[in-house]
């Protein structure tokens, strides 16, 4: 049970776990909780007690995929890690890429095992089959989440001028 930001940070790093270190899923998921939402590479070693190193190597990971930015403010020499506002749908690209990378590699796995039985395949074939249809579906849900957030936002903006 979710019960205060120690634990939401603890299982959101477990949740991001795949494909992720623990230390990265920490620092994505305090600076998605964390007032104001920028915060320094020494605020975040702070709050996570965590070397400034292990902070920094993280940032460096997080931003190459585009899931924290990196920026200043006027007057600060410090660097400021932030969310940006599309880091959602990059996390859910990356995702889209793994189930096409597991699919591919499922699918080597059943020709390596060709010459075996089907009982012997059954288990590599159900799981191949999951992957490749969330790699068909996916598409589709994205422009469901893209029509839903237009919808959202024009509601939004015809609220603001009424």
């Amino acid at each position: 049970m979710i019960t205060d930001e120690d634990t939401f940070i603890e299982a959101m790093a477990r949740v991001l776990a795949a494909g992720m270190p623990p230390m990265a899923g920490r620092m994505w998921a305090y600076l998605a909780i964390c007032e104001p939402p920028e915060r320094t590479a020494a605020e975040i070693a702070e709050r996570l007690q965590a070397s400034r190193g292990s902070v920094s190597s993280m940032a460096q990971l997080l931003e190459s995929i585009g899931l924290i930015r990196r920026g200043t403010k006027p007057g600060d020499r410090r660097e400021y890690f932030s969310i940006p506002p599309d880091a959602a749908r990059t996390l859910i690209d990356k995702n889209a890429e793994q189930m096409r990378s597991a699919r591919q590699v499922l699918d080597a796995g059943l020709a390596l095992t060709a010459d075996r039985s089907p009982d012997s395949q059954a288990r590599l074939r159900d799981l191949r089959d999951v992957y490749a249809f969330f790699e068909r579906e996916w598409p589709a849900l994205l422009d469901k989440l893209l029509e839903s957030e237009s919808r959202t936002d024009a509601d939004a903006s015809a609220t603001e001028r009424n």
